[in-house]
This record gives C-alpha cells, structure tokens and sequence, in this order.
C-alpha cells in the first residue's frame, strides 16, 4: 500500500500499489491517458464537464426529473473523472450516499470532493461519499443484485477497452438496478436493453447554443 491516501465514508483508505506505479506517479493526465491505452485498459478520459452540465441542469430545475430519481438511493458514478461535480449531482439530490468508481484519477478526484465540499459547505448538503481506483466492470460485479442506482457522463464508446467490454458493463447495470432506482446516462454510450427509459434535452447554462442530452433507464 502506498503512504497516499483518499476519503472513504469514514476515513481514509490507501492507493493501491499498481495504482501509483500506473498513474499516480504521473501528475499530467495526457501521460495517464498514454499509460491506460498500453494497458489495454480503455482511455483515460479526465471527463467532468458533461456532469458538471447535469448538476447545474438538475439545480436550475430543468432536469427535474434526475433529482427525483436518484432521491434517497445508493448512487455508484462510472469513470467519475477528475472533477467533483458527480458527488454534487448526488448529495443536491439527496441521495443516501455517493461512490465515484474511477480507476485514473481517484487521488485527485478525492481532493476535488474534499475542496468542493470546503467551499460549498452551507450550499450544499453533505452525503457519505467514497472514491474508488476501480474499473467500472469489476466493481459492478461485485455489487449485489438490484442495490443501486448509477450515473454515467461521457462514458463513450471511443473511451471504452471494446464492444463485449461495454455489454457486460451493460448488463450488469441491469442486474444492479435497484427496482426504485434509475441509470443516468448523459453523453454515455452505455445503453442497457429492456429497461424503460425516458430522454430530456437541455441547454447548458454557460453555453445555451450547446445542447445536451439525458436519459433516465427503470427496471419496468
């Protein structure tokens, strides 16, 4: 285990050793991106501005419907990226708790949370969060069935190992689906079958020529 340690719903937890060799000895994140194609482990995008347009759609109220959606439930974020605006997207929906999977960048996606809720600490509400260096298929085989709700930003097929890569992502988002829960999915490539799902547009408040587009997945 390494001395570098992030925030868990309790504590800290340490940085596992191939973590640190692989990218967290590199503070650029263009050589993180190099050292994830080598692998053969996907693109290692440092993402954040697709959630980012979400949490601020979602608190303008023109997504309405997320926040109600992801009200009270064990939120999981794939490939969370750098920025913190995932745990803000959860915690002004008042989930239960916020898990940011995300196996690039989670020593900085951890200060990111930290400093966003420093700031933001009398504007916006405090959940349980953790942040794990994780790839996004081996942690959703490890939860349980119907448990969750998830949330995908920018999760593209350009960035994603290959095709059966994505599938089985896909279905185990199905089986981990809480029955009262939902799949949000925005600019995301990910697109479980057999689920009901209802699609929203908006425009970015920093940007209202640019249009993004969200979908809600349930289990039927």
């Amino acid at each position: 285990m390494t001395k570098e340690e992030i925030p868990d719903f309790f504590g800290t937890f340490s940085l596992p050793e191939d973590f640190e060799h692989n990218f967290g000895k590199h503070r650029d994140w263009k050589i993180r991106l190099d050292a994830s194609r080598e692998l053969g482990l996907g693109f290692a995008a440092p993402g954040g501005n697709f959630t980012r347009a979400l949490f601020e759609a979602v608190t303008s109220g023109l997504a309405g419907e997320v926040k109600s959606a992801l009200k009270g439930q064990r939120v999981v974020e794939l490939g969370a990226g750098m920025m913190a605006y995932g745990y803000a997207l959860t915690a002004s929906s008042a989930a239960k708790n916020y898990l940011a999977v995300e196996p690039f960048y989670a020593d900085v996606l951890s200060k990111s949370i930290a400093e966003m809720i420093r700031v933001r600490n009398e504007l916006l509400p405090r959940i349980p969060f953790k942040v794990r260096p994780t790839d996004m298929l081996e942690h959703l085989q490890g939860e349980g069935d119907d448990l969750i709700s998830i949330v995908a930003c920018g999760i593209e097929n350009c960035i994603l190992p290959d095709e059966r890569y994505k599938r089985k992502v896909e279905a185990e988002v199905i089986r981990t689906l809480h029955p009262d829960g939902a799949f949000i999915s925005s600019h995301s490539d990910i697109d479980p079958q057999g689920l009901q799902v209802s699609e929203k547009w908006f425009r970015r408040l920093e940007n209202p020529t640019v249009q993004d587009r969200v979908r809600i997945y349930r289990k039927p």
